[in-house]
């Protein structure tokens, strides 16, 4: 490509960051990231009555914690500043480059001064609808009706309308639905300006100007965005024309629905991006998914199909990624297919990449642990669904229980089993912490200094264990099961000897106490 690929996420923060929008912001990145060039964040302020600092927040965090990188945009937490050589990168923050460009057209008479109040407005629109017609301003029976041909001077405060052409088609180029066509007398002349505050004062510019204003200042190449503003555009392309701009390439990507095939919603599971993290899924486990959603990758020619295919790395994804191989219908967004990404991306990550995602479910104390707790205490619970599941499997090794399981009591806790109890309190050592360990699936893991360690071993408190069973008499569930009763309250745990190294000697001693 003669140009540097340029694509940009442009959200309103009028509400949370819903999954929808970091569909469309992920295609955007993988396709910057594909061709080498760049990705930007622009916020879409200019709705004042519902965009909030607050939702700003949240846009900026959720695409941090999703992972999708911004080259040029605001900098998190911080409205006054941004990088990026095209900054600002909040719409408000722009305005005086959008009243020039006003003024621009308003001085070529391609657009004009709207006087017209709602309750004008509303007489001609019902006047239109009676005749069962569609009202559209200086179109068909409001033609001639409105301030088109009226001249109006800046003596008093109007909106801006912008001159819409009356004969011919718009055809819209779409990367992944194809060319439609838009009848021009079916577009009205639409407002590009809000009423000012007073006399020739342009007011806030509204989303469509705005948008090819930044589009083009910003060098974008490629608008990526959901099907729901195909009908926009339309609108912004004779804008661009009459701004003397050249066309970026448009791809409008389908909207995202319910397993069920209706419109998606609460009902079929999270829909903001800040659930998803608080949900303990990894982000990239959402981005896989998502990327999944109106894309068939095709490796060699092929599309994927087997299930190991379909774990694709950010890497494969970056180099895979096409719009040509986009759909045009809706995608059904499936909870459950996201939850199998996800554990099976946490069976598969060294401890080292999970430990920062499950740090933030994890009590203040998992800072303070060494490295090879910390692999330990991960490789343990690898078999979760989550990071939820995974610190929820190792509360005990942070807290006593404070309630026991009646049942597994009743079960477990017999008097048989009370003196094998007695000498596991007693045992001097629970094993070696290496400052690596291997995982379970043999792989192993790397120490602080990131190379390869000896392997972890259970070999002390297998021997001990062996020997006080033969002692007493028992099975290794019989005193495995006790055991977790005693130190979790439950039944439940990492394996035995995890549990014990985990939990430590001293309190290992402390909590069997109270059953000898």
């Amino acid at each position: 490509m003669s140009r540097q690929v340029v694509t940009r996420f442009a959200p309103s923060p009028t509400g949370m960051l819903h999954i929808g929008g970091v569909r469309t912001a992920l295609f955007c990145w993988l396709y910057a990231r594909r061709h080498g060039g760049r990705f930007i964040l622009r916020i879409e302020d200019t709705d004042l009555s519902r965009s909030t600092d607050d939702n700003i927040r949240i846009i900026e965090e959720g695409m941090a914690w999703c992972g999708l990188d911004w080259d040029e945009g605001p900098v998190v937490g911080d409205p006054s500043a941004w990088t990026g050589a095209h900054g600002p990168y909040r719409q408000m923050q722009r305005m005086d480059r959008y009243r020039a460009k006003i003024q621009e057209l308003l001085d070529k008479g391609l657009a004009y001064r709207c006087r017209c109040d709602r309750e004008t407005l509303d007489a001609r629109r019902k006047t239109v609808e009676a005749a069962g017609k569609v009202f559209q301003y200086n179109r068909g029976l409001d033609a001639g009706r409105g301030c088109a041909e009226a001249h109006h001077d800046a003596s008093q405060p109007a909106a801006v309308r912008f001159r819409m052409p009356e004969t011919g088609d718009i055809v819209v180029a779409d990367l992944i639905k194809g060319d439609t066509h838009f009848p021009a007398d079916s577009l009205d002349d639409w407002i590009i300006a809000r009423t000012g505050d007073g006399p020739g004062v342009i007011g806030v510019p509204t989303y469509n100007f705005c948008v090819v204003v930044d589009d083009t200042h910003m060098e974008v190449t490629h608008v990526i965005r959901g099907d729901d503003h195909l009908n926009n555009t339309p609108k912004q392309i004779p804008l661009f024309e009459a701004l003397g701009y050249d066309l970026p390439a448009f791809a409008h990507v389908p909207m995202i629905l319910g397993v069920d095939g209706a419109k998606l919603s609460k009902r079929h599971g999270a829909t903001s991006i800040t659930e998803y993290q608080a949900m303990g899924l990894l982000p990239s486990a959402v981005r896989l998914a998502l990327a999944r959603l109106s894309w068939t990758p095709k490796i060699d020619g092929k599309a994927v199909e087997s299930a190991e295919e379909e774990l694709l790395t950010d890497a494969q994804m970056i180099q895979l990624f096409d719009l040509d191989d986009c759909q045009k219908s809706a995608a059904r967004f499936d909870m459950d297919k996201l939850q199998w990404i996800n554990q099976k991306l946490i069976q598969r990550s060294p401890w080292q990449e999970l430990e920062p995602h499950l740090r933030p479910f994890l009590p203040a104390a998992w800072a303070e642990k060494p490295d090879a707790w910390k692999a330990q205490a991960i490789q343990a619970t690898q078999k979760g669904k989550s990071l939820t599941d995974m610190a929820e499997a190792l509360r005990f090794a942070f807290e006593r229980p404070a309630a026991f399981d009646e049942k597994a009591v009743e079960k477990f806790m017999t008097p048989a089993v009370k003196p094998a109890l007695r000498e596991v309190r007693e045992l001097a050592d629970y094993g070696h912490h290496s400052p690596g360990l291997a995982n379970r699936t043999g792989r192993e893991a790397d120490g602080p200094e990131g190379g390869a360690q000896e392997e972890h071993r259970h070999d002390v408190l297998e021997a001990a264990f062996a020997a006080i069973l033969e002692r007493h008499g028992l099975k290794t569930k019989d005193l495995a099961q006790a055991l977790r009763v005693a130190l979790c309250g439950r039944p439940v745990s990492p394996g035995i000897y995890d549990t014990l190294m985990l939990v430590g000697r001293d309190e290992v001693a402390a909590r069997l106490e109270r059953w000898l």
